[in-house]
């Protein structure tokens, strides 16, 4: 997609890590992987079709050597799926986001091995 029809406003970093989404009212989560993340959105890699426009709580895990760091009650909104994943616009910013721009070098090694291009 060229510039021109770009209409992302923030700038996404690459990360690495599952997630656990609940769509709708939905009691069970359905997992997915973080492919890239901004202070708006995230875009994930999922298996599931969630129909654009449907509203979901996310849950973020960033997994350390010795700890773990839970991100909950993320509120956001499916707002687009293709064959590479979900875009999903979070409904107030992340503010979070400055983590996952520190803390790259917990999943370097993954996002070369599948290619930091992916998605969205």
């Amino acid at each position: 997609m060229g510039a021109k029809n770009e209409r992302r406003m923030c700038t996404r970093t690459p990360f690495l890590t599952d997630v656990t989404l609940r769509a709708g009212d939905a009691d069970t989560g359905i997992k997915a992987t973080l492919l890239n993340i901004s202070i708006s959105g995230m875009f994930v890699r999922i298996d599931q079709v969630i129909p654009v426009g449907t509203p979901c709580t996310i849950e973020i895990r960033v997994t350390g050597n010795h700890s773990r760091l839970l991100l909950e009650d993320i509120q956001g909104e499916i707002v687009r799926q293709d064959e590479q994943g979900m875009a999903i616009h979070f409904t107030s910013r992340m503010e979070w986001f400055v983590l996952f721009n520190v803390y790259t070098h917990y999943c370097r090694e993954e996002m070369e091995k599948i290619g930091e291009g992916s998605g969205a």
